[in-house]
This record gives structure tokens, sequence and C-alpha cells, in this order.
């Protein structure tokens, strides 16, 4: 009996253990349930959040980006806004985004970080570059519905670069090309805005950078050869040159091309190391400081030009102000002097004259604004910020300017001297040779003549009087009718080569763009300057023609490093605009 019931509790206690066992599986189970379904709300407040923000996000970069379009469109027109002129381009956007109004902005703002820097561009596609920097910094703030926010921040660099930095230096519209036939060496930075056509018929060495937001061809547009004459050499980043026997076309040999841009950018980087770069490895534009160069016109060469234009009725303010006319501290139009206030000015008797002579080329005779840079500068006649601007409106008469005796230029306080024309110009004899300044000669067209050159135009060989087209005609003559002899040029030129070229007929590329109209007979022209080719000339036409009108001289040309530390009075700024840094709050 007592077994019984010994075994009867027995049974009682292990079904009493079952139930509490239970009882803690359930107490688990719920409480890993509820685990499982916090983790669940967790988990979707966590998505809905991460939802929010990253429409917030995606809000606030996108009114980064509008910030940087209308920047770009404002800074175009107006290199220095008001922050009221910055304001309107984020007035613009009242609501992060249409398509969700209940974002709203917590900041949005465009601010000028001032001051102004100078800068060196240390790696890209402009390394080495100089430039001085106008940074803006772009702030948006998007507040989402949730409490989430995004607070993004963005910085714009305005860069505003020297244009008379560059060796060589050729606008949109006007494509580069170097073909020269006796050996040459260009030590300054080469930079087109278009595509580039290089050859050599002899030696043609390159010290520095070449880029252009074109192409590079080993070739020319007027010759159907490929390659065209030898290959050029280029320095790589370590000072050694290297052979250019391939191109953005053609791989090495020329036998086949590339099968994508990234071949070629990928050979050209692995051989010169960073010194040459064309479009596909992110070169673009380095924009003249011409309004309506920056909407990419039809004919970014004729918009150019107004560089050196006088004011026309319908200029806009920015465009007027970005004209060298603006700048200038003495004006000559039609033989009248005024200065920069439009007050008169008597200038010193001997130091401005008008002459006509017969230039070949143009087949035409020019009538000449002659300034006799000596005269004028012991007289004091320079304006104190050294640029000067002449010009003959009727262009039935042929306008042109002659630069005379002017070996020595101003000095200090004049900080050099930069001469401007619409019209064509003449440099003749040696120009700033004694005590050098920065110079800069700035035109339709410019022509070195020689320091032979008759005291009277040197019209035709033996007959030194001027020629008057009404009584004595100018007569043909051969190369050999001028002799010329041995002259140097130390100024930048911004000048306009002849239309451009084409299969079968050429321009005479880079080291014709300099005209000539004597017989050098070997004699060596020597310029250290820099050569800037904006626009085609309109008032020079005549084409080039190899040993016609001229014997071509042995060039002994260099950029002028003077310029790295003291640009000429005036000298144009060319301008990137590109993003900075990026930050998130």
């Amino acid at each position: 009996m007592k077994r019984l019931r010994a075994a009867h509790v027995a049974a009682r206690s292990e079904r009493g253990a079952a139930l509490v066992m239970a009882l803690l599986v359930l107490v688990v189970l719920t409480a890993f349930g509820l685990t499982l379904i916090g983790l669940g709300l967790t988990e979707v407040a966590t998505s809905t959040n991460w939802r929010d923000y990253t429409k917030d996000f995606y809000a606030a970069e996108a009114a980064l980006e509008n910030g940087v379009v209308g920047l770009r469109n404002l800074l175009a027109s107006t290199p220095n806004p008001t922050q009221d002129q910055l304001n309107l381009i984020t007035a613009g956007l009242t609501t992060p985004t249409l398509r969700d109004p209940g974002l709203t902005f917590g900041t949005y703002s465009i601010t000028s970080l001032a001051p102004s820097y100078p800068s060196t561009f240390a790696s890209g596609p402009y390394a080495g570059l100089l430039g001085t920097v106008f940074a803006y910094q772009i702030r948006a703030q998007v507040n989402g519905q949730s409490g989430t926010r995004a607070d993004l921040t963005q910085v714009f660099q305005y860069t505003q670069v020297p244009l008379f930095q560059f060796g060589v230096f050729y606008g949109k519209g006007v494509d580069l090309e170097i073909a020269p036939g006796p050996a040459m060496t260009f030590n300054g930075r080469v930079h087109a805005n278009s595509s580039i056509y290089v050859g050599a018929g002899n030696t043609l060495s390159f010290d520095s950078y070449i880029t252009t937001a074109g192409s590079i061809y080993r070739r020319l547009k007027r010759d159907s050869a490929i390659p065209w004459g030898a290959n050029p050499r280029i320095k790589d980043a370590s000072g050694t040159y290297r052979t250019l026997n391939f191109d953005s076309q053609y791989q090495p040999g020329f036998s086949s091309t590339w099968a994508n841009p990234r071949a070629w950018a990928a050979q050209a980087d692995s051989l010169f190391r960073g010194t040459v770069k064309d479009s596909a490895m992110g070169v673009g534009d380095i924009t003249p400081p011409i309004p309506e160069l920056f909407q990419n016109p039809t004919n970014p060469d004729t918009v150019a030009r107004q560089l050196i234009e006088r004011p026309q009725a319908g200029d806009s303010p920015a465009l007027a102000a970005a004209k060298m006319y603006s700048q200038a501290g003495l004006r000559i139009i039609d033989g009248v002097a005024t200065e920069q206030n439009g007050n008169t000015v008597t200038l010193p008797a001997g130091g401005l004259t008008t002459k006509t002579f017969f230039d070949t080329r143009e087949n035409k005779t020019m009538t000449v604004t002659e300034l006799d840079i000596n005269i004028l500068r012991t007289n004091g006649a320079f304006p104190t910020n050294g640029v000067v601007y002449v010009a003959g409106t009727n262009l039935a008469s042929n306008p042109a300017v002659r630069l005379v005796n002017g070996a020595q230029l101003p000095q200090p306080p004049n900080k050099g001297l930069t001469v401007v024309s619409e019209n064509p110009v003449y440099v003749q004899g040696d120009y700033n040779t004694v005590g050098k300044r920065p110079a800069a000669i700035m035109a339709d067209a410019i022509t070195v003549l020689s320091n032979n050159w008759g005291p009277n135009n040197s019209d035709i060989k033996g007959n030194q009087s001027q020629i008057n087209p009404a009584t004595n005609p100018p007569r043909n003559y051969t190369k050999g009718d001028r002799p010329a002899t041995p002259t140097t040029v130390n100024a930048a030129f911004a000048l306009g080569p002849s239309a451009e070229s084409r299969m079968g007929t050429g321009n005479g590329q880079l080291e014709n763009v300099i005209r000539f109209l004597e017989d050098w007979g070997g004699k060596t022209f020597t310029y250290s300057g820099s050569i800037i080719a904006l626009w085609h000339s309109l008032q020079a036409t005549g084409q080039w023609a190899c040993c016609t009108y001229h014997g071509p001289p042995t060039r002994n040309w260099s950029y002028d490093t003077l310029f790295n530390t003291s640009p000429p009075p005036g000298t144009p700024q060319g301008v990137i605009m590109s993003k900075g840094r990026w930050s998130q709050s």
C-alpha cells in the first residue's frame, strides 16, 4: 500500500515538473517572439528612416548640382558677383524637390569664400598651371518628414589663368597646326581648345606640357599623308624626350587605329607620364574672358575676337567690361587721342603720324597709324596702367597700326606696355630689347618688319620714297626686293591666323602665324614671348604662301619666363571652373 501511494506521489511530481517546463518554454517562446516582433519593428523603423534619409540626401545633392549650374551661369557673365546675386540662385529653388513637397530646406545657400588666393594645379590635366582661385561654398541642408536630415557642402572654384603663361595657346574654333621645316624647339606650355595637328620637316621638340580639349593628330589638315613628316619629340615628366609615333587615332607605327579612346590615353600616359593629354584624359576648355564663349557658341573664333574690338551699341555691360578697350588708359581712334574718361589728350610732336605702304601679302596699300614708341616714352605720354588702344575705323582705307623705335619701352611706374588694335599691327625693328619689360601686342594680325625696313617703308627695292597709289601704283616684286636683317622682339602676341586650313590649302601653321614681308634669307628672327591665337583675322585676310612675297627667317623662338611672375599689363585671363571638395555633415 505504501508503495502504491509513493508511486502515485512520484507521478504527480513528474506532472508538476512537466507543467513548469512547459510554462518555461512558453515564456521563452513568448520572449523570443516579442524579440522578433521588436526586431521587425526596429527594422521597419530603420528602413523607413533610411528611405527618408536617402530621399533627403538625393534632394540635397540635386540642390547642390542646381547651385553649381546656376553659379556657372552667373560667373560666366559676372566674374565678381555680389551676395545678393548669389542669393538669387538659391531663391529660385523653394523646395528641395517638386515631387516631394514634404521636404524642406534647413539651409540652402551659396557664399563666397573670400579672399581669392593664388594657386598652382598640383595634378590632373592642368598640372603646373598658375591661377587665382575664387572659391564659393554651396550648402544644402534638407529636412525630412520623419526627423531625418541630410547636410551636404560643395566647394566650387572659379580659377583665372593668365593666358600669357602659355608658350602657345589656341582658342576654340582655331585648330593648332605645327609643321616647321627647319629644326624647332618649344620651351613653353602648348594648349588648344580645339585639336592639334603636328608633324616636322626636321627635328621638332617640345620641352613642356601639350594639352588639348580636342584630339592630337600626326597629320595636317591640308595634306592626306598619315603620318605627316617626322615624329616630334616631347619631354616626359622626368625631362626625357619621348617620340610621338602614334596619335589619338592611330597606334604606334600608324598601321592600325585604336579600339577605343581609353587605349590611346593609356599609351600616352604610360609613355609621357602626364605631359601629353587630350579630351580623353579629361582636358577641357580654358575659356577666354568673353561672356558668350561660356555658352558654347557656333562661331567661337568670331566671338573671341570681340576682345580686341571697340565697344558697340548693343554690348552687354559684361561684354563691354571684357573688351580690352575698356582697360586702355590711352585710346587713339582715327588719330584722336583720349584718356579713359574720354578727355582729349595732346600727344608730343612726331609721336603719332599717318603713313601708307603697300603690303604684298594683302595686295593692297595700308593706311597706318604710326606710333613712335621712343618719342611717346621720353615725353611721358603712355598711361600709368600701360594699356594703349589704337584703331582706324575707315575700313575702305585698309587701316593698320605700325610700332616704330620700340627698342625701349616705358619704365616704372609703368609696368610694361600692351598695345591693342582691331586692325592689323606691324612691328618695325627691334622691340623691347633695352631693359626688357613685360609687353604684349594684341591685334587682328601681326607682321614683323626687320631692322632693315627702310625709313620710308621700303616699298620697292631702290625706291625708298612713299608710294602714292594714285600716281605710282605699287608693282609686283620678287622676295629679294626687301632684304631683311636680324631682328629681335620680346612681347606676347595675341593675333589671328588667316582662314582655317583645308585639304590642299594651308594657313602657314603656327610657325607662320607671325607674318613677314621680307626676304630673310637665313637671317634670324629672335622672338621671346607667348603666342595666343583666339580668332581668325578679319581684316588682314591675305593667304599665306611660302617663299613668294617673303623668304622665311631662321626662327629662334622661346617662351618668355618673365611672364610667370610679371605678366604684361591687361593680360587676358582664361577661366577654368571646377568642383572642389565635397563634404557631408
